[in-house]
């Protein structure tokens, strides 16, 4: 990889790149609402298919994906409960998916 390549790629998933986890979370919350009509009821609904898509990419990955990928998915999971949470309802998703 050339040094312009490597340094695009780097910027690119930094914490405020296009494919960092602030603004790829924040495509999929954006893209699961788009979805549902921003109906908070289908909170489980859009978080299980999210976390299906990772469950897929990991097996086409061979394994567990990168770190940043395991950061993006908490960050959705934190995205889409506060979403939730914000209208309501008392489901953690934490809880629920034994995560702490």
């Amino acid at each position: 990889v050339d040094p312009a390549t490597r340094k695009q790629a780097q910027e690119d998933i930094s914490e405020d790149g296009y494919w960092g986890v602030k603004q790829t979370s924040d495509r999929l919350v954006s893209f699961a609402k788009a979805l549902t009509g921003g109906d908070p009821s289908k909170a489980d609904e859009m978080m299980k298919a999210i976390e299906k898509g990772f469950g897929q990419a990991s097996k086409a990955w061979g394994g567990d994906l990168p770190d940043i990928c395991q950061k993006t998915l908490e960050a959705t999971r934190e995205k889409v409960e506060k979403e939730h949470f914000d209208r309501g309802s008392g489901e953690n998703y934490r809880v629920r998916l034994g995560n702490s």
